[in-house]
C-alpha cells in the first residue's frame, strides 16, 4: 500500500469542488480569498449534473430491460453504456452552463415519455432544448 501523501491547494480546490484560499500574513491573522466567480461554480454544476443526467439514463436503461427481461449479452452492454452516458453527459454540460440543467430535464422526461409507453429503453443524449 503507497503512503499518503498531502494535496496541495489546486489539487483540495479540485476534489473538493471549493476555490477558497488562505494568506497568513507576517502579523499572524488569516484573509480569505474567494477565488472562484459565479461562471466557475455555474460551469463546475453543470458539468456534474449533465453526468448525473448519463447516469440517470444508463442505470434506467438497465431496469428497463431487466423488466423486459432481456438477455444477460444486453444488460451487460447496458451496463457498460452507463460509462460513456456518464462521459458524454458531463461533456454536454461543460459546453454551457445551462446545458447540465437543460439535459437533466430531458432525460427526466424522456424517462416519463417512456414509462407512460410501456417502459422501453430511452436514447441518450436525448435532445436538448
Amino acid at each position: 500500500m503507497s503512503s499518503l501523501i498531502e494535496l496541495s491547494s489546486s489539487e483540495l480546490n479540485q476534489v473538493s469542488g471549493g476555490c477558497i484560499g488562505y494568506n497568513h500574513n507576517c502579523i499572524g491573522s488569516v484573509s480569505l480569498n474567494f477565488g472562484c466567480n459565479y461562471s466557475n461554480y455555474a460551469s463546475f454544476y453543470s458539468t456534474k449534473l449533465g453526468a448525473y443526467s448519463g447516469y440517470l439514463a444508463g442505470v434506467y436503461n438497465v431496469f428497463a430491460d431487466l423488466a423486459q427481461s432481456a438477455s444477460q449479452s444486453v444488460i451487460a452492454a447496458d451496463i457498460e453504456n452507463i460509462a460513456s452516458y456518464v462521459q458524454l453527459g458531463a461533456q454536454i454540460g461543460a459546453q454551457n452552463t445551462t446545458n447540465g440543467l437543460s439535459i437533466y430535464k430531458s432525460v427526466v422526461s424522456a424517462i416519463s415519455n417512456s414509462l407512460s409507453n410501456g417502459g422501453t429503453k430511452i436514447t441518450f443524449p436525448p435532445s436538448v432544448d
